[in-house]
């Protein structure tokens, strides 16, 4: 039998696949890191935290956005967030840092010249973005996401005024309000859907209505179905039975690509949404898992993280543990952010017709009152015995309050065990108090 030259192998240049690496550190295996490419930071992120922290920068001098001085602030943003992800951090924990081109042959990996051998691999990669069959979706203003950063950061030419965002996921919204924060006209259609379908339908309209309060027109009706060049340069988009005019479009959808050409011979089995994995994340070659945007749906560091976690203990030890997505929270981080654990209330009534939904809105919360952000909702989906299927919260704060859920949820706490918490004052606990009581 040939030998093993790892417990795990990591592969992907991704946050996911460096807290998989570390993790698997702290069970004393011998792990390596491959990333199949060069470590880039997350750009959604850089987009979204960059132009918070620029335009209120820049309102605080009373200054407009200008594009050399946006250029210098997101070059400090990328020097700190290289500090964090440098390959010497993950070194540290004894994770052995190999780069170079990835490819499988039968079950064992080659990295660049060497052979590696693992007792189980980890893919944490993302996969190769494909362009929606679209008829004009190959002209040069329509662009992937990192060719609309490499864009801003130019200093040579204007920024394009207008810009249409084809997507209806947690990219998609995060990446319109970005844009409008630096001063461009936004337009984003969400192909046929409502925005953000798989989340709870009452908090997605209240979130886009905010959208549409800032400026932001979401176009929900219709397919895009083409896009033409007009004299003037500005692209013209047909979506169902209207049209519409911007200088760029950008491809902001969530849908699964292909997978890298180096993970061809391992012939994974694929759905429409990924790679096909079971309850314990593993592929359908058992020594390999899969977590992250390899598995479709919605691509946020916060759900890959916990897969990365749950991945490393079952690839690592012979009893493996099913992945519990309805307790897992997650917030999409809009402004005002919005969160979200367990069941919607559609979901919720398909298993109990009998259910309970509770709403308390930000009115009545003081500090909501003192940040001058009363708008606000927190939803909560029981059983008529207090037991918590599912909390929605859009507001101020949603993702620090929905961990309190996730915990209920995951311990089986009721709905009126937790208010019996107390709340401390002046502050957004005052909603969850409210809504128990």
């Amino acid at each position: 039998m040939s030998a093993v030259n790892f417990d795990l192998v990591v592969i992907g240049a991704t946050t996911a696949a460096e807290a998989a690496a570390i993790c698997a550190t702290q069970t004393h295996a011998r792990v390596a890191w491959v990333p199949n490419a060069s470590l880039l930071p997350d750009l959604f992120l850089l987009l979204r935290e960059g132009s918070r922290g620029f335009t209120q920068l820049k309102s605080s001098v009373n200054q407009g956005v200008n594009k050399k001085d946006w250029r210098r602030w997101t070059d400090t943003l990328i020097t700190t967030w290289c500090a964090k992800q440098s390959p010497s951090i993950v070194q540290s924990y004894g994770v052995e840092y190999i780069e170079g081109s990835v490819l499988f042959e039968r079950h064992d990996l080659c990295v660049g010249e060497r052979l590696l051998r693992s007792r189980a691999y980890l893919l944490a990669l993302e996969p190769e973005e494909t362009l929606p069959d679209i008829a004009g979706i190959d002209h040069p203003k329509v662009w992937a996401v990192p060719h609309l950063w490499e864009e801003l950061r130019r200093t040579d030419c204007s920024w394009p005024q207008s810009i249409a965002i084809l997507g209806h996921g947690p990219k998609a919204v995060e990446l319109s309000q970005s844009l409008r924060r630096l001063g461009l006209s936004v337009l984003l259609i969400t192909g046929n859907r409502p925005l953000l379908p798989k989340e709870d339908k009452e908090t997605a309209f209240l979130l886009q209505s905010y959208l549409e309060g800032s400026g932001i027109q979401v176009a929900t009706q219709g397919n895009l179905t083409a896009i033409t060049p007009s004299l003037n340069g500005t692209l013209l988009l047909e979506v169902g039975d209207s049209k519409f005019a911007a200088e760029a479009l950008v491809i902001a959808t969530e849908t699964f690509g292909r997978l890298p050409a180096g993970l061809a011979p391992l012939n994974l089995r694929q759905t429409s949404q990924g790679v096909a994995v079971n309850f314990a994340l593993q592929t359908s070659t058992p020594r390999i898992y899969a977590i992250g945007s390899l598995l479709g749906g919605y691509q946020l560091p916060s759900i890959a993280l916990q897969e990365a976690k749950l991945a490393v203990q079952n690839a690592l030890f012979e009893r493996r543990s099913p992945i519990q997505y309805h307790q897992l929270p997650y917030a999409i981080q809009s402004d005002p952010p919005l969160a979200r654990v367990g069941l919607t209330e559609a979901q919720a009534r398909q298993h109990d017709p009998k259910i309970q939904v509770l709403r308390q809105n930000y009115k009545g919360c003081n500090r909501a009152q003192l940040n001058q952000s009363p708008v606000g909702l927190c939803k909560v989906v029981v059983q008529q015995d207090g037991t918590i299927l599912g909390a929605h919260i859009l507001g101020d704060s949603a993702p620090e309050l929905i961990h309190l859920f996730a915990l209920a949820i995951q311990q089986k706490i009721k709905l009126q065990t937790l208010g019996e918490l107390g709340v401390v004052s002046s502050t957004f606990t005052e909603v969850l108090g409210q809504i128990a009581q």
